[in-house]
């Protein structure tokens, strides 16, 4: 006794089969995908390998995610930063080097307000321009803290901060492209 088994197979010339490959086809191209959101959140900062080696960790994050992660890991590093300024002004007894520290360390604190400030209205009311003024504050603030090692007229001072500038740039342009695509992201 045999028993005849009918089987559906799967043609790409049939109405229904041309359809179901075209919707798969849309549906890749219209669904978000959070890699991609890493990919443009990074390209776009300063350091794309840097912003890769800080956020790849988890790639499959939301863009309201990658911002918040922005911001936590931009106030990590001033917060680091203030704390190493303090050190070297209690260290030093050079007065001219001690102003130099000072001024970086006002400039850091500045940026540390503004990032808390920018957290807390992106927590109650998403992404605003405010953290876009954070990021980029960070970087002009940290910017300004390495000019002031050169300001003084006669003393030319090696900078101990200059990685510490350097990476608080970055992570300010991190959270600017972070916070800029989480808002056209919304606009849509």
């Amino acid at each position: 006794m045999s028993k005849n088994k009918t089987m559906f197979t799967f043609s790409s010339s049939s109405p229904f089969g041309l359809t179901l490959v075209l919707c798969l086809i849309v549906s890749f191209f219209v669904t978000p995908s959070t890699s991609n959101h890493l990919s443009y959140v990074c390209i776009k900062s300063k350091s794309p390998r840097f912003c890769l080696q800080v956020l790849g960790l988890n790639p499959h994050r939301s863009t309201y995610e990658l911002t918040r992660e922005a911001i936590n890991l931009t106030l990590a590093n001033a917060f680091e930063t203030t704390e190493k300024i303090h050190i070297f002004i209690n260290q030093t007894n050079d007065q001219n080097l001690k102003k130099i520290y000072e001024y970086c360390l006002s400039f850091y604190q500045d940026i540390i307000r503004n990032l808390k400030d920018a957290e807390e209205h992106f927590l109650k009311e998403g992404p605003n321009f405010g953290v876009s003024a954070a990021g980029n504050i960070a970087q002009l603030h940290s910017y300004q803290c390495e000019i002031a090692f050169q300001r003084n007229v006669g003393y030319i001072y090696d900078s101990p901060l200059i990685k510490d500038t350097k990476n608080l740039v970055i992570f300010g342009s991190i959270v600017v492209s972070a916070v800029n695509l989480l808002y056209n992201s919304t606009l849509i």
